[in-house]
C-alpha cells in the first residue's frame, strides 16, 4: 500500500487486517520503497496506490510495478474523480480506479474482483460516465437488445448498483446480507457477459434492464 497520507494508510490497513484472506505486507509513503520490496518479493498480489505521490508520478509507478511484477494488480485510490485520471491509470496498467470517498465494502469487493483478473471502476465514476453517455445518445432507444430472465432479487440488486449504492446499502435496503449482494453482483456480471460493474451498468441501461 502506497499513499502519502498516514490517516488513509492506517484506515485501510486496519480494515484489511480484519480480513482473514488478506495479508498487508507493506505500508509506505515512498514509491521507491514499494519498488524495492517488489524487486525482492514479486509474488505480491495487489498494490493499492495513490495516483499522486511526493517523489514520483503515480502513473510511472504503475508502469514500473507492472514491469517488475506483471502479475501484480494495481488499484489506484485517489481524491481525483475525473474520468481522465481513471483512463490514464488504466492505460498505464492499473486494474482498478477508486475514489478515496468509497465505502470499505466497495474496496474489499474491488480487491476480490481484480484478483480474478478483472477490472473495476468506482461506482460513482460509473454513474458519471453513464450520465454523459446517455446525454450523447440524444434520447435514442436501445432497449430490448437482450432478453435476460432476471429474478426479482437480481433486478432489485441491479437497480441498486445502477443507483450507485454500495453493497452494504443495497443489503440494508433489501434486508439481505452483504455477502448475498456481493454474490448477486458477481452473478449479474456473469449472466450479462460484462467485465465489471461499469460495464454491467452500461449494459443494463442500454438494454432497458434499469431506467
Amino acid at each position: 500500500m502506497v499513499d502519502d497520507h498516514h490517516v488513509v494508510r492506517s484506515s485501510i490497513r486496519f480494515m484489511l487486517e480484519h480480513q482473514s484472506e488478506i495479508d498487508v505486507v507493506l505500508e509506505t509513503d515512498q514509491a521507491a520503497e514499494c519498488l524495492a520490496y517488489l524487486n525482492q518479493n514479486t509474488e505480491v498480489d495487489v498494490v493499492i496506490s495513490d495516483i499522486f505521490l511526493p517523489e514520483k508520478n503515480g502513473l510511472d509507478l504503475i508502469r514500473e510495478i507492472k514491469k517488475i511484477s506483471p502479475d501484480t494488480h494495481v488499484i489506484c485510490l485517489s481524491m481525483m474523480e475525473e474520468e481522465q485520471y481513471a483512463s490514464d491509470a488504466f492505460l498505464a496498467g492499473a486494474s482498478a480506479y477508486l475514489s478515496k470517498s468509497i465505502e470499505a465494502e466497495e474496496l474489499l469487493f474491488c480487491i476480490k474482483h481484480v484478483m480474478k483478473g478483472k477490472r473495476y471502476l468506482a461506482s460513482a465514476l460509473c454513474i458519471s460516465i453513464l450520465e454523459r453517455f446517455n446525454s450523447q445518445l440524444g434520447g435514442r432507444n436501445y432497449h430490448n437488445k437482450h432478453h435476460l430472465n432476471l429474478s426479482e432479487r437480481e433486478s432489485l440488486v441491479l437497480k441498486g448498483i445502477a443507483e450507485g449504492l454500495t453493497n452494504q446499502e443495497i443489503a440494508d435496503k433489501l434486508f439481505l446480507s452483504r455477502r448475498t449482494v456481493e454474490t448477486q453482483r458477481e452473478n449479474l456480471i456473469a449472466k450479462t457477459g460484462t467485465r465489471n460493474t461499469a460495464d454491467l451498468v452500461r449494459f443494463s441501461v442500454l438494454n432497458g434492464l434499469v431506467t
